[in-house]
């Protein structure tokens, strides 16, 4: 296809999507900013619409990274959902450790009992309480995901298309979205909840479900561009588990949002190397797919061995290892870039990197990264 001239990012996206040929795209996963030099707001006659303080301040660094770097963004932020219910906010109390640190507690009252969370906090963190351990704990989460079902929407709207006029022609806007199962339960303990109480579970799964679906329905109206869908890869569940658990609800999660005009960011940065190679991901077609990471990060054995599997349809996005990004010379980033344009030639490719951009990342070394991605 004949390629395009220069043009501002959200349209360059737009026609990306639809499959046009966009001319040469790249876009690192970036939550804020993560620069060696320090933050400032680049783009000259316009005020910052988030300063430091703002709920979305990490969405103009997020802005402001990509002016000062010159890539193709898609952004990322939240929206809130607040319950009507006020009973069934949490409540937080802190005590002090002995010896120093201290005690965190969150309980939400439900008419089956208090639902806890307990942290304790010194030189790190650690759970000395999930919010789900027992039987009672599931169907306690079940009552209070039914109840918060019934959410004001209006907070995500207005916060969600605040965003969106603050990015304009920018770039794309997404959200956090995962799996119900994996959303609604603890990742260390699923697996013997699901095999002791597996009716709890399942009950626990279906309000899940259905408060993901309604939450989409409010993420569209809010002017979200795309789901940033999160699923983990082998180092949590097989291929198996995912086929009997996760499957089916990305298949609807799609169905629906597509339904709606948005798009699929499907972000998987652990050992997928199994399930590129049983075909998984072909069955859902996600408009983009990342992170395509290598040993001694992921477990594909190449890009290409990778792009071989997956359907032409999907357009990829990865892989540049984080540490050359952070530790390497520009000359290491250029040679990273031409290594990914070799391994995907034919196919529609992002180059991108293997998760999110480490802090203290050389800002020459990003813009290296965006001139050879041009270049090609």
């Amino acid at each position: 296809m004949k390629k395009l001239p220069s043009l501002p990012a959200r349209e360059k996206w737009q026609l990306f999507i639809a499959g046009h040929d966009a001319g040469p795209m790249v876009s690192p996963l970036c939550d804020d900013w993560s620069l060696d030099v320090s933050y400032y707001w680049p783009y000259e006659n316009e005020p910052e619409p988030f300063p430091a303080g703002h709920r979305y301040h990490a969405l103009s660094q997020q802005m402001a990274m990509a002016k000062v770097c010159g890539w193709d963004p898609t952004f990322l932020c939240g929206a809130d959902m607040p319950p009507r219910d006020p009973d069934i906010r949490p409540r937080n109390s802190w005590t002090a450790l002995p010896g120093g640190g201290t005690r965190n507690e969150t309980v939400i009252q439900t008419p089956l009992g208090p639902l806890s969370c307990i942290t304790e906090t010194k030189s790190t963190t650690h759970v000395v309480k999930n919010w789900i351990e027992t039987e009672e704990d599931l169907r306690r989460m079940t009552w209070l995901t039914r109840r918060q079902a019934d959410f004001d929407e209006s907070v995500a709207i207005a916060q969600g298309r605040e965003a969106r006029a603050a990015i304009g022609d920018k770039g794309v806007m997404g959200t956090w979205i995962g799996p119900p199962v994996g959303n609604c339960m603890n990742h260390d303990m699923m697996y013997y909840h699901l095999a002791d109480w597996p009716g709890a579970c399942e009950e626990l799964h279906q309000a899940t479900r259905r408060l993901t679906l309604r939450q989409i329905e409010t993420l569209h109206r809010a002017g979200f561009d795309y789901l940033f869908y999160c699923v983990d890869g082998t180092e949590w569940i097989s291929p198996d588990f995912f086929r009997q658990h996760i499957h089916d609800d990305t298949l609807e999660i799609f169905a629906r949002w597509r339904a709606m005009g948005g798009f699929i960011l499907w972000h998987s940065c652990g050992r997928i190397g199994k399930f590129v190679e049983l075909g998984i991901y072909n069955a859902f077609k996600p408009e983009i797919f990342e992170t395509m990471s290598e040993p001694p990060v992921g477990s594909l054995p190449s890009l290409r061995w990778a792009r071989e599997r997956l359907d032409p349809a999907i357009a990829t996005k990865g892989n540049i290892p984080l540490g050359v990004l952070l530790a390497g010379t520009p000359d290491d980033v250029r040679a990273e870039v031409r290594r990914i344009r070799q391994q995907t030639v034919g196919w529609r490719h992002i180059v991108g990197l293997s998760d999110d951009i480490l802090k203290g990342t050389p800002l020459a070394n990003a813009r290296a990264m965006v001139d050879e991605a041009r270049e090609g």
